[in-house]
């Protein structure tokens, strides 16, 4: 690929390694060969990685990395805790984006229609991980080094609210990476609802072809999205119009701190425009 020959000639000025999930885990056992494996005139041949939707503890290595749990990850017991880096050769950033659930329940073919017992999130997965992938981006081709984030708080005490995450009195995490859905919120974002049993019946082909097992697999790594009481929302916002206001408002807020991309800007307040109340 350094040679540009997959790419019709074009010679690629960086290159960078992402997987999320299962992949992710493949890109951490791939760490060390990259401290061995050399292009011909013994460069790197990644300038960075990226590893989201997994939480385990990231290896040093010569190379920029930013690194996206989510919050199935930050809610299990064994969730990362090392720490912000800038330092050659340990640098390093962990973003927790407060909402964000294993997999994208928004578009995934997989979940439609819903075989779980609970309303599926609506959260724009790509909004948020394009961010960590952005600041990546330009920590590895200019030299910019990216904004350091909060983590998302922890309690660890599921007996008070079923999370080890510190949740808001709406039952959202706090602290992280902030959004509009979670600093406005219109629901509650949740984790593993339970998957309908038996299997409904229209079930996605690739449920369908799993049955029960595949369900609950699907169930077990998704987000939930319950909404708020329309006489709450009411209470909260006023109006439909001046919600909107308020999402863009936080929309351009987070824009300017390098939490959300102009790019996604019309997708977010698209979502707030449809809310009613």
């Amino acid at each position: 690929m350094r040679s540009g020959t997959p790419l019709g000639g074009l010679k690629p000025r960086k290159m960078v390694l992402a997987g999320t999930s299962m992949s992710a885990g493949t890109l951490l056992n791939y760490l060390p060969a990259h401290k061995v494996f050399r292009t011909p005139d013994m460069q790197r041949i990644y300038d960075g990685f990226y590893p989201t939707s997994n939480g385990s503890l990231v290896p040093d290595v010569d190379v920029p990395v930013v690194h996206m749990p989510t919050m199935l990850e930050v809610s299990a017991p064994n969730i990362t805790d090392r720490a912000d880096s800038d330092e050659p050769g340990r640098q390093y950033r962990l973003y927790e984006v407060a909402g964000m659930a294993h997999i994208d329940t928004r578009y995934s073919v997989r979940l439609k229609p819903n075989p779980c017992t609970q309303p599926l999130s609506e959260f724009p997965h790509e909004a948020y991980v394009s961010v960590g992938l952005h600041h990546l981006l330009q920590w590895v081709d200019k030299g910019t080094v990216p904004p350091r984030a909060e983590r998302i708080t922890r309690d660890n005490d599921e007996q008070n609210d079923g999370s080890r995450m510190a949740l808001d009195d709406h039952g959202n995490p706090r602290g992280g990476i902030r959004t509009p859905y979670v600093d406005m919120p219109i629901a509650k974002y949740g984790l593993r609802p339970p998957a309908i049993t038996p299997v409904i019946p229209n079930a996605s082909a690739y449920v369908a072809a799993g049955g029960q097992n595949a369900a609950n697999q699907m169930c077990g790594l998704s987000g939930t999205q319950i909404p708020i009481e329309p006489s709450k929302l009411q209470a909260m916002y006023k109006t439909p119009k001046d919600y909107a206001a308020s999402v863009e408002k936080r929309v351009k807020e987070l824009e300017k701190a390098g939490w959300s991309l102009p790019i996604y800007r019309d997708v977010i307040l698209s979502d707030a425009q449809k809310v009613r109340f």
